[in-house]
């Protein structure tokens, strides 16, 4: 379960921030939340950590969340969040690996181009199940 754990905090985390970045883009919610990350319409490792708060609040929700749904080693908790920032500054930093299935600069790229679509995190695959 040990070597399990970080590919469940991963599927687990993608899907709820995929839901919660969906609803970022919302009418009020982009307007007073997430508008400000997306003044930002060029990508940058500056950009990604540019955000409301709550904006920040919301999307981190995901990962605290997880450690009380499943157990999940401390140090596994710890290394996971140094890698989910690392992360978010690389889908932002305009460099794409081009892995099938997963979300890259390329991909946030046009996200922050038109403001819809690639609402995941690590995965594109909840915008192909949900056809965004």
């Amino acid at each position: 379960y040990f070597y399990l754990s970080p590919a469940l905090f991963l599927l687990f985390t993608d899907m709820n921030i995929y839901w919660i970045h969906r609803w970022l883009h919302w009418g009020p919610a982009y307007k007073y939340l997430h508008k400000a990350h997306h003044d930002f319409r060029e990508v940058t490792p500056f950009s990604a950590l540019a955000f409301h708060p709550l904006d920040g609040w919301f999307q981190g929700v995901s990962y605290h969340l997880f450690v009380f749904c499943f157990p999940f080693h401390s140090r596994m908790y710890l290394c996971s969040i140094f890698i989910v920032t690392l992360w978010t500054i690389n889908i932002h930093d305009r460099l794409s690996m081009g892995f099938p299935l997963v979300n890259c600069a390329r991909h946030h790229d046009v996200h922050h181009r038109t403001f819809r679509g690639n609402y995941g995190q690590y995965l594109t695959l909840w915008d192909r199940m949900c056809s965004t």
